[in-house]
């Protein structure tokens, strides 16, 4: 089956986006952010490949992966040369395994990017707000993921009404039971990543259980839901 050629504008936007990135990351630089030691880079970062690589397929060209805490995680504790490397190696081993088009990876990897530097500079800033506490990192996480999620989906929008035509509708990203699915993810990272910072990276290996739960139950859930919405369609038609 041919695939469409992507159109001008959705590669003037992939490529605005790619600036972006490369600009949140120059700006990064500038910031003193912290540095996890190498065993926790590749700690954190393995669990986000192994997260990343298995994504699970949803309707209307939406995937849902269960990484969303690991970048949190990152956001909150790495470097800046850190989170561009864990933004990379997260999607490097979903390509592997997955084989998207080199503008799609291209454009995952530059979203993700930059709403992970947005979610890292709200993380430190939120931090600095919030008391001392073990509820000020859970806080602070909770702000970072969901500004997360808002900036990818929104990113995600543009290049879904470009390259596809889809309106803001018709995407789905922003149906309230869809979006909750991030927003329960996410409210995972709050007590993962105090953990982290309470006991060590290796904590994480524990805390990131129900993540791991969760891909099976709910690839389950949205199976059953399509084989019942299925026999609709048809009698429909």
């Amino acid at each position: 089956m041919k695939t469409k050629p992507l159109s001008s504008q959705a590669r003037i936007y992939i490529t605005g986006l790619g600036l972006l990135a490369l600009a949140a990351a120059l700006a990064l630089l500038t910031q003193r952010l912290p540095s996890a030691s190498l065993l926790d880079f590749l700690l954190v970062t393995s669990l986000g490949v192994i997260a990343h690589a298995f994504p699970i397929k949803a309707p209307r060209h939406q995937s849902y992966q269960a990484t969303l805490p690991f970048i949190v995680v990152a956001a909150a504790t790495f470097s800046a040369p850190q989170l561009v490397a864990f933004i990379l190696l997260i999607h490097v081993g979903e390509q592997l395994r997955v084989r998207r088009r080199w503008y799609i990876q291209s454009f995952n990897v530059f979203g993700y990017f930059l709403a992970a530097a947005i979610a890292c500079v709200l993380y430190h800033r939120a931090a600095a707000l919030v008391p001392v506490t073990v509820l000020g990192p859970m806080e602070a996480a909770l702000t970072a993921g969901s500004a997360f999620v808002l900036f990818n989906r929104v990113f995600l929008a543009g290049i879904l009404w470009l390259a596809r035509g889809l309106s803001l509708a018709r995407s789905g990203l922003f149906r309230p039971e869809l979006l909750a699915v991030d927003l329960i993810i996410t409210w995972i990272a709050g007590p993962m990543l105090v953990l982290d910072l309470l006991g060590g990276s290796w904590t994480l290996v524990v805390a990131a259980g129900p993540l791991f739960l969760f891909r099976p139950a709910f690839a389950s859930i949205l199976a059953a839901t399509e084989k019942a919405v299925r026999p609709r369609r048809a009698r429909a038609a």
